[in-house]
């Protein structure tokens, strides 16, 4: 029946405003196109180091391509995008990533179709030069799309945490704790519902005008979710959250004004640096051991410790050097790319604020001057640190 479906959908949809194609990878040729665009995005600018790679012939797959549908995205002849689903029961995903993700939790939840099945979405890449273009909701849009068809309740994926202020835009809910992946970094797993139209109607996700035409919805598995899952596990959504209430925050944590505290802030005013914040930053909860910025990786964000304690594993430093709430931890990448030099893991209960550079990219365009300031901090923060 899949395979029947993968034939339906195979056939383009095409996004007039961009000539951006959206299609099902159907031949071998097409897979391994993708697996190449996924070498040169992952390994070649990323720098990532995962297990399943292929350096001789250059090419990113393993055992789960065997029985996902690869999206891909292409104008004209190039491929500018891709993303791989899994859809099946829970018997067909390995037992890692059923840790990973808590899938068994979410057996308990009972369904009118018959045995429970689960979407993963894995191996989401964007070429540089369209990641301000609107690939990534056509690709997501597909993916809502085919898991409608095949009645899954729940898609699943985990990101990096700079990457969740832009999935809790889309739709999704983090739900429980955090998990590291070789070769990716900690991440954050994500969910989300397929009928959940309130909550895409709040966060304003581009997918509510999709689901607000699927006519009748079952809301039982929020209603469960909201229950069993999101009570037990709180967390503060970039998208619902409130300029004044993230201040309050963190002002609560740091026991100061966060202009005082984050030298990164210093010299701009208040309602600058609220909606700064508000625009670019998230807070995430951390747990002892989670292993947060890992030696040789690209940043992609700038970090602050707000509460709880981190240390260096790759240098001894005394107890009273511990990061320590308000300092800034690993490497620059809000306004530049660079390499994290040291391995720092919680050794608490710790949440951080995270400032995301693919955020701070749209502020920038939105908010020139607050972002030059920041720019400007951000470049003698840079000097002071080599100089020390």
């Amino acid at each position: 029946m899949l395979n029947n479906y993968r034939q339906q959908m195979s056939c383009s949809t095409e996004s007039p405003e961009s000539s951006i194609k959206i299609c099902i990878a159907m031949t071998p040729e097409e897979k391994r196109e993708i697996y190449r665009f996924r070498y040169q995005t992952y390994i070649e600018e990323m720098s990532k180091h995962p297990e399943e790679v292929d350096y001789d012939s250059k090419l990113l797959y393993d055992e789960m391509d065997e029985w996902a549908v690869l999206l891909y995205a292409k104008v004209n002849s190039e491929i500018i995008a891709t993303k791989r689903v899994n859809i099946g029961t829970i018997a067909d995903f390995p037992k890692k990533i059923l840790g990973f993700l808590s899938l068994e939790t979410f057996q308990n939840f009972n369904t009118e179709h018959g045995e429970r099945k689960f979407a993963y979405i894995t191996k989401v890449m964007i070429a540089p030069a369209h990641r301000s273009s609107p690939v990534l909701y056509l690709l997501i849009a597909k993916c809502y799309e085919i898991c409608c068809h095949k009645h899954v309740q729940f898609i699943f994926g985990a990101c990096n945490f700079h990457l969740l202020h832009l999935y809790e835009h889309l739709g999704c809910r983090r739900y429980c704790k955090n998990f590291h992946h070789s070769g990716y970094g900690l991440l954050a797993p994500i969910v989300l519902l397929i009928e959940d139209i309130q909550y895409f109607r709040k966060v304003r996700s581009p997918l509510f005008r999709i689901a607000r035409n699927r006519g009748v919805l079952n809301t039982k598995a929020i209603e469960w979710f909201d229950t069993m899952v999101t009570n037990n596990l709180p967390s503060i959504n970039s998208q619902i959250i409130k300029e004044e209430e993230l201040w309050s925050i963190l002002c609560k944590r740091l026991n100061c004004l966060p202009t005082e505290a984050i030298t990164l802030l210093h010299g701009l005013s208040e309602a600058a640096a609220k909606k700064f914040l508000h625009s670019c930053g998230i807070v995430v909860q951390c747990y002892p051991e989670d292993l947060i910025t890992v030696q040789g990786d690209v940043s992609y964000s700038y970090n602050i410790l707000i509460s709880g304690r981190l240390k260096s594993l790759t240098f001894h430093r005394p107890i009273k050097e511990y990061i320590t709430p308000g300092q800034h931890f690993g490497a620059n990448g809000l306004t530049e790319h660079n390499k994290h030099r040291e391995d720092i893991a919680a050794i608490s209960s710790a949440e951080i604020l995270v400032l995301s550079g693919i955020c701070f990219q749209k502020f920038h365009r939105s908010h020139p001057d607050i972002a030059h300031k920041i720019v400007q901090n951000s470049i003698s923060l840079t000097r002071k640190s080599y100089l020390d």
